[in-house]
């Protein structure tokens, strides 16, 4: 089988990663699809075969009104997650990342924001942690600038994988990444073709391969670690929206973009109700032939005051309009509330009652899925930065990245503090748990410690 093999998940959920990233990327992508989502009326399905758009077609999409609620959904929880800074701990040889994690300029700050953009839409991601190949005649001076790199992938550029279990570890011994590349002479041109870089984890350990045209482009490499030694692991992880493992895992706004296209179906059918029945039509009923009428009325009918009409002896005529079609406008706001009320589950807990308490469990995170997303992409960040340790010859067991999991200000309650104070004085609760509250309300800087605080206050002078 060829190199650009799709494993039988990535084909089955594709068309649902494709459709959400249309539907948070708003009306511009949308209507590049719009046979996709806007289905073509009956009467011009004979035309829409052959090849042709019909003129009322053309007018039916241009009406349509696409309104992005996924796209806001999804700026909402992101803005949520990233309210308050990440936490990174890492040693100095890894410094670099707070600037440039990705090896083109992404700080790991970025890398995080972006990839909970793509967890939410696709529900997974991929990691890999390289070591840029050292070129020939490289000083040692030199090779100081060359840096283990985190490099993210979406989901769909992980077209193909597979585990075993190897010593009793569940293990990836294969992944297909589909990269671009631009291959002209042209120093203007952007035309894009791609190639696959292939993952092995073999007898002889990791190694890495680039095809083009189904074909090896080049020798298998295998890296290594700071020491020499090879890897017995390929350096790339899975992070989902469940998991960290293999398997693919739901989209998030999965479900808010499928009923945010049903929506714009909708405004488009109401949109051509409004334009096919909204104008008010003129009848007239005359005695007169038509030569009479001609010459009693020269310059037609024009509707308003300031004309007048010779009807005849027996003439009338009469404005009919349409009575409003709610039955459309109903259903668009059914899917808002629908819409709602999806997304609301993405950020309340999963088993928030609305009890005295309902407040404080409706802003917990830690079972919700926007808890979920930032968990294990906060975990799955700090085992790349393990690995970048490795290719680096740094000690990293200290090192972490946490995402702010606390996507509502907590309000401080006084009498919840003044309990805690007593809890403190029967030795039930320490210091830091009153600390970390005061901190989670806002009314402690983030950045101060508690021993700070207590040096400070060892300092102060008591007589001011």
């Amino acid at each position: 089988m060829p190199v650009s093999t799709q494993h039988p998940d990535y084909s089955k959920y594709l068309p649902i990663w494709t459709r959400t990233r249309d539907a948070v990327r708003g009306s511009v992508a949308v209507k590049e699809k719009k046979h996709v989502y806007l289905p073509v009326p009956d009467n011009d399905s004979s035309n829409e075969s052959k090849g042709t758009e019909t003129s009322r077609y053309r007018q039916y999409i241009k009406r349509a009104v696409f309104t992005n609620f996924t796209g806001r959904t999804k700026n909402a929880l992101v803005g949520a997650a990233f309210r308050k800074d990440s936490e990174l701990e890492i040693p100095d040889a890894l410094e670099y990342l707070r600037e440039d994690a990705t090896g083109d300029g992404l700080s790991i700050f970025q890398l995080a924001k972006d990839e909970l953009s793509n967890l939410l839409e696709t529900g997974r991601v991929g990691i890999l942690v390289d070591y840029p190949e050292t070129p020939d005649g490289v000083s040692a001076e030199q090779a100081e600038y060359f840096h283990a790199n985190i490099v993210p992938y979406t989901a769909e550029a992980v077209i193909n994988w597979k585990t075993e279990t190897i010593n009793g570890r569940k293990l990836l011994v294969l992944v297909v990444l589909a990269e671009s590349y631009i291959e002209s002479d042209d120093e203007f041109a952007h035309d894009s073709k791609t190639q696959y870089r292939v993952l092995r984890l073999g007898e002889e350990g990791y190694s890495q391969q680039l095809y083009r045209d189904d074909m090896p482009y080049g020798e298998e490499i295998f890296p290594t670690k700071s020491d020499g030694s090879r890897w017995d692991e390929i350096p790339f992880i899975f992070i989902g929206s469940k998991n960290n493992d293999s398997t693919v895992d739901d989209a998030p706004l999965a479900d808010i973009a499928e009923v945010n296209m049903a929506h714009y179906r909708n405004s488009a059918d109401y949109e051509e109700s409004c334009f096919l029945t909204g104008q008010p039509s003129l009848f007239i009923t005359t005695s007169l032939s038509a030569e009479q009428w001609n010459a009693l009325n020269p310059n037609g009918i024009k509707l308003g005051s300031r004309a007048g009409h010779v009807l005849g002896e027996n003439g009338s005529a009469t404005l009919l309009q349409a009575d409003p079609n709610s039955l459309v406008m109903e259903a668009m706001r059914n899917k808002e509330s629908a819409m709602v009320m999806i997304g609301a589950r993405i950020i309340t807990d999963r088993t928030a009652n609305e009890t005295a308490e309902g407040a404080r469990i409706r802003f917990a995170s830690e079972n919700s899925v926007l808890g979920d997303l930032v968990h294990n992409l906060s975990e799955g960040i700090t085992v790349a930065i393990g690995w970048a340790g490795e290719f680096m010859g740094a000690d990293t067991k200290e090192s972490y990245f946490s995402i702010n999991d606390e996507f509502y200000d907590k309000d401080v309650d006084p009498q919840l503090l003044m309990g805690m104070v007593t809890l403190l004085d029967r030795g039930i609760v320490a210091e830091q748990d009153i600390f970390d509250r005061l901190k989670s309300g806002g009314v402690i800087d983030p950045e101060r410690t508690l021993e700070m605080v207590k040096e400070e206050r060892s300092t102060a002078n008591p007589l001011v």
